[in-house]
């Protein structure tokens, strides 16, 4: 039978007992409850001795006896956490909010920005100096900041409006980076060389940051930053100095040191092939990257260093392009370099070189085989970007197969579906590929893949990148021209970092 229900109970009104909703309930236009709702509080109870105490706090003190027993999702919310922050004691000193956003960068930011996630990744080693440099500390925590920040969007309604747990996260996110640049620039008002590794890791992080803002421009200030302090310590160090050395306090091994070393000689290749043809900056300047292979465990994203190196060279081959006179011996020369650097990345070997990684012994097929198609995914955009290169200087050997080129890449990446440490990896791919669709359905099957990278990233730079491709292909659509480069990037004034 109908009972009085719990909001006219709560008012102290006597109820007319009608139903769920009750009349009297929905004239007064509030809520009607059966039953008392639940109520969540800070810590584990409304009242008594155990009113605004956290689970945390009740662990340290009952660390002798048998762990108090607690329900599902919680054991799970628990578990799920990383370790590190309980461990060490170094970190206990840190507010709550400091040690959520270490365990969130190690569980959840660390695995993005490499290809395979591992004990060995090198932005996890970076923790361990964070605790001893303030301004590494802020970056890493205001990368995860933003990143968590940035789940409380979606691929389609990136500007709407989200919920306040994420906006406070966006606030504190600006927050932590401002304090991070601001003890940076403090830092390199004095430059010591002990602390060159610390510095140029803290710059690196702000470029993850811009990526998960935008993508946009920010990131070409810190790389010409960290340009010209790897200048200024080299002249700083010794002669006797080996860069292997960890010799003192912010000095990095040198697995860490070369990989850093990777990730900036990667994002001046990838982030200048797609921004403005005017240069920005110096050219082909050395980070110090190891010479040789990287290994596939600490690849960021498991593109060959050879097609890193012919994606640099039609890049610099476009720059220079507006520099020559037209028609010019050093036009004709300018173009056989480039059809000389096709024709090399074509003859690229992708299997050869994901084989490369796995001994005969090991049963690695389906490593190989995801290897290899990311291989020649960045292959076949590498051969579309240098075609379009080439047809800036006016030559037709740009113009065929590249229909086919189109639909060898969109099938690479629609095999890499359902393998998300590669797949993540394929954002500057999708985005050459989708500067030279025509059709609808192509156009649709990049917007897929786009979507599917922003679930597995959160990076805002993916919705950006889905944003120019839009306008690009309604350009197209409203001309009726062709998807040549002049409808392409070549009209933006600005440089976007699209990896």
């Amino acid at each position: 039978m109908p009972k009085a229900c719990w909001t006219c109970r709560s008012r102290t009104v006597r109820c007319d007992e009608s139903g769920i909703p009750c009349r009297k309930c929905e004239k007064a236009g509030l809520e009607c409850r059966d039953r008392k709702p639940l109520r969540w509080v800070q810590g584990m109870a409304v009242r008594g001795k155990m009113r605004g105490r956290m689970y945390e706090s009740i662990l340290v003190k009952n660390k002798d006896r048998e762990p108090m027993r607690l329900k599902t999702e919680q054991v799970s919310s628990i578990e799920d956490s990383p370790q590190f922050a309980l461990q060490d004691p170094r970190i206990h000193h840190l507010d709550r909010s400091s040690r959520y956003y270490i365990d969130y960068y190690n569980e959840r930011v660390c695995k993005l920005y490499i290809l395979h996630d591992s004990d060995n990744n090198p932005l996890r080693h970076l923790i361990p100096y964070a605790l001893d440099d303030v301004a590494l500390l802020k970056s890493i925590t205001a990368l995860a900041a933003r990143h968590f920040a940035n789940t409380g969007h979606s691929f389609d309604q990136a500007d709407a409006a989200v919920i306040p747990r994420y906006a406070n996260a966006n606030l504190g996110a600006l927050l932590l980076k401002s304090q991070a640049i601001q003890i940076l620039g403090a830092k390199l008002a004095n430059p010591e060389p002990c602390s060159k590794d610390t510095v140029m890791a803290t710059i690196l992080l702000l470029i993850f940051i811009e990526l998960l803002e935008s993508g946009l421009d920010g990131w070409t200030f810190h790389l010409n930053g960290a340009r010209g302090l790897s200048r200024l310590y080299r002249s700083l160090s010794q002669p006797g100095d080996r860069g292997g050395a960890s010799n003192g306090s912010g000095e990095m091994d040198q697995d860490t040191r070369s990989f850093l070393a990777r990730q900036y000689s990667l994002i001046d290749t990838l982030g200048g092939a797609l921004s403005h043809p005017k240069p920005l900056r110096e050219l082909s300047t050395s980070y110090d990257a190891t010479v040789g292979q990287e290994s596939i465990v600490r690849s960021f994203l498991g593109c060959p260093e050879f097609l890193l190196k012919s994606i640099n060279f039609f890049s610099n081959q476009r720059r220079v392009t507006g520099r020559l006179p037209h028609g010019s011996i050093a036009i004709q020369e300018h173009v056989q370099d480039t059809v000389a650097m096709l024709d090399l990345t074509q003859r690229f070997d992708s299997l050869k070189w994901a084989s490369g990684f796995h001994p005969a012994s090991e049963s690695s097929t389906p490593e190989i085989r995801n290897l290899s198609m990311l291989s020649e995914a960045y292959k076949t955009a590498a051969l579309l970007y240098g075609r379009q290169v080439l047809g800036t200087i006016g030559s037709e050997l740009a113009v065929p197969q590249n229909g086919e080129l189109v639909s060898q890449l969109l099938g690479c990446i629609d095999g890499l579906k359902g393998e998300e440490p590669f797949f993540k990896c394929l954002l500057w791919p999708t985005f050459v590929a989708g500067l030279h669709c025509l059709e609808h359905d192509q156009q649709e099957t990049v917007t897929d893949a786009l979507r599917i990278l922003w679930n597995s990233t959160n990076c805002l730079n993916v919705i950006n990148a889905s944003n120019i491709l839009k306008d690009v292909w309604e350009r197209v659509r409203v001309s009726g021209t062709q998807n040549k480069w002049s409808s392409g990037l070549a009209e933006l004034d600005r440089h976007w970092l699209l990896i």
